[in-house]
């Protein structure tokens, strides 16, 4: 069954599974897709480690997805982890996972490329390649398998899946994937000759050429970067979902990367330097996939949207035309001011039941130390203008377990959401509070990457302090699991002796670990020691400066140095400026010419 007509071959179990409709494809928009069974074609397989629902609604599957689908020499294609039913089922009929519209093997792709967003799906790709029929490494695999390939921030970090991976794809899809695709075509059917091809482009780390290691005086793989949103590729379309998904709406991204330098952020980090997208090009883009796929709900994504400086022209282009579609607006994520809230009063798509909000920290002095630039008076204006305008609800994110962190800083938590709740009442209604808490994670390429992470003992004391507290004074409080918390910090910051870990928990049955359903630490406890690896020297243990770590080989654009000055600021309590602060290296990028001020960032 390598290249099947569309057939029914998969009915007999879709009634044995929930939710069948994560694996029958044929959503809107694949109707032009090209035929994969056309052997002159690179066939492409995008494939996301979580379920449907998850995989898609990440906006950067669906750029690349488009983009590769208007390449005239590639068929593309996708699958998504299936579900523990959906994996029995396919196990005991021995029948492959394959590509959701063509049914394809995954093992008959020419390249299946993952994106890597989230530590606890590392699992579920083994799944995947070894329902797919691809070997689970790269050094048992032949010429007649598929290029397994990695991007997404994971990709940034390597070294734990480093055995399972042909290329790391390091930065921005929109210029790495033309260009591997392109080397794919010129050097199909041989595998090493694509694999020592790319290895000698910037941008592509393949480890199985890679002879060196973090600790030696080896070769620095740089990410690549799409300087200007604008010049580069955007989606023309989306594929509408068959059922209801996580974030089940039409998008756009307005900027990348982040002005704020929030000094936990890893996304913050990686992504920059700072990119925005022209208001007249968000309009167009806009109006062109709504058109396309008729979606009611309009996202404008980023790391925070209202910081987008050319929000207003965006809101003031875009209104005319939705109101005459009956579309509503939405933004992910708001800041803590009266410009955020007046703006939710004027969004449509944003109910009168709850706003969302995360000072991240309960003192001003730990919101210093990790550069939140969340202001007391910020946040006390902010409870102002939610119940002065009516607003039934509040949900406010924090995390416990950051670095200096104290008792003080905990009781600011309880602190924070009675203040909320104590000014719904000056305003004569209940202000319903919902408070969410997880466990701090020091990421790779941030100030704190050389810190230890706070025990699970600790997280878990403190959460249920948090609730118990919470329950006293009448809110509602939940806080992530320690344990899970726990893993992902040691996955976060891995090497690559962690693989071995990663395959004997999988094989003794790890899946889908950042569902709380599935996921079992003393599984993973007993893989660490099978392996002969202790998982707390990954997690609890703090670095020093000299100390070479498992990322070192990666460059993301800001040395080391700028992260440990960054480190030095925090213990000392430093706020630091950011990109449009007139100063070039106020957010550290220092690898070309800076798109935001016009100037050459240099090392400071």
């Amino acid at each position: 069954m390598d290249f099947p007509e569309r057939s029914d071959y998969r009915r007999a179990i879709l009634s044995k599974v929930k939710k069948p409709c994560r694996y029958i494809g044929g959503e809107w928009g694949t109707s032009e897709l090209e035929n994969c069974q056309d052997p002159g074609k690179v066939r492409l397989c995008f494939a996301f480690p979580d379920t449907y629902e998850v995989g898609m609604s990440y906006l950067g599957f669906q750029i690349l997805f488009d983009l590769a689908r208007q390449m005239p020499y590639v068929c593309v294609d996708r699958c998504y982890c299936p579900w523990l039913d959906m994996e029995k089922e396919l196990r005991k009929r021995d029948l492959p996972l394959t590509g959701i519209n063509s049914e394809i093997p995954l093992r008959k792709f020419d390249v299946v490329g993952f994106t890597l967003q989230y530590e606890l799906t590392y699992t579920n790709i083994l799944t995947m390649l070894d329902l797919g029929g691809v070997p689970l490494k790269s050094c048992n695999r032949g010429k007649d398998d598929p290029l397994i390939v990695a991007g997404g921030p994971g990709a940034l970090c390597p070294e734990p899946l480093r055995d399972f991976f042909d290329v790391f794809c390091l930065g921005d899809g929109e210029v790495l994937l033309p260009e591997m695709l392109e080397v794919v075509k010129e050097h199909r059917g041989n595998r090493l000759a694509i694999m020592e091809e790319l290895s000698k482009r910037e941008g592509f780390y393949v480890p199985l050429l890679d002879e060196g290691s973090p600790s030696t005086e080896g070769r620095t793989y740089r990410k690549r970067v799409v300087l200007s949103l604008d010049d580069a590729f955007t989606p023309s379309s989306m594929l509408v979902p068959l059922a209801g998904i996580v974030h089940d709406r039409a998008a756009v991204e307005v900027f990348r990367g982040c002005t704020r330098g929030c000094r936990f952020c890893q996304a913050g980090m990686i992504y920059r330097p700072l990119r925005e997208r022209s208001p007249e090009s968000v309009i167009d883009i806009a109006k062109k996939i709504l058109v396309k796929t008729g979606w009611e709900e309009l996202g404008l994504v980023s790391l925070a949207s209202c910081d987008y400086t050319g929000l207003n022209k965006v809101i003031e282009g875009l209104t005319p035309f939705m109101e005459e579609k009956n579309i509503v607006l939405s933004l992910p994520s708001l800041r803590m001011d009266a410009f955020s809230i007046q703006l939710a009063q004027n969004l449509k798509s944003l109910s009168r039941s709850s706003l969302t909000f995360a000072p991240e920290a309960g003192t001003q002095r730990l919101r210093d130390v990790i550069n939140k630039g969340v202001t007391e008076e910020d946040i006390e204006q902010t409870f102002e203008e939610v119940a002065k305008r009516g607003w039934e609800g509040i949900k406010l994110y924090f995390m416990m377990g950051l670095p200096t962190e104290d008792s003080e800083d905990l009781e600011g938590i309880i602190d924070i959401a009675k203040r909320a709740i104590k000014k719904g009442r000056q305003y004569k209604h209940r202000l319903r509070v919902n408070v969410s808490v997880a466990g701090f994670v020091p990421k790779p390429h941030t100030p704190f990457q050389w810190e230890a992470q706070a025990s699970r003992e600790y997280l878990s004391s403190t959460g249920k302090w948090l609730k118990n507290q919470a329950k006293k004074s009448r809110f509602n409080l939940s806080y992530h699991d320690p344990d899970q918390t726990f893993l992902e910090g040691v996955i976060a910051r891995g090497d690559r002796k962690l693989g071995a870990v990663i395959e004997e928990a999988w094989r003794m049955g790890a899946r889908f670990d950042g569902w709380s359903e599935c996921f079992d630490l003393n599984l993973w406890m007993k893989a660490f020691e099978i392996v002969g690896l202790d998982p707390h020297c990954y997690a609890n243990r703090a670095r020093d400066k000299e100390e070479v770590l498992a990322w070192d080989h990666i460059d993301i654009g800001i040395s080391k140095d700028f992260l440990w000055r960054e480190r030095s600021k925090a213990l000392n309590g430093e706020l630091t400026g950011d990109c449009r602060s007139g100063k070039c290296n106020a957010c550290g990028w220092e690898m070309r010419g800076c798109p935001v001020i016009g100037k050459v960032s240099g090392r400071s």
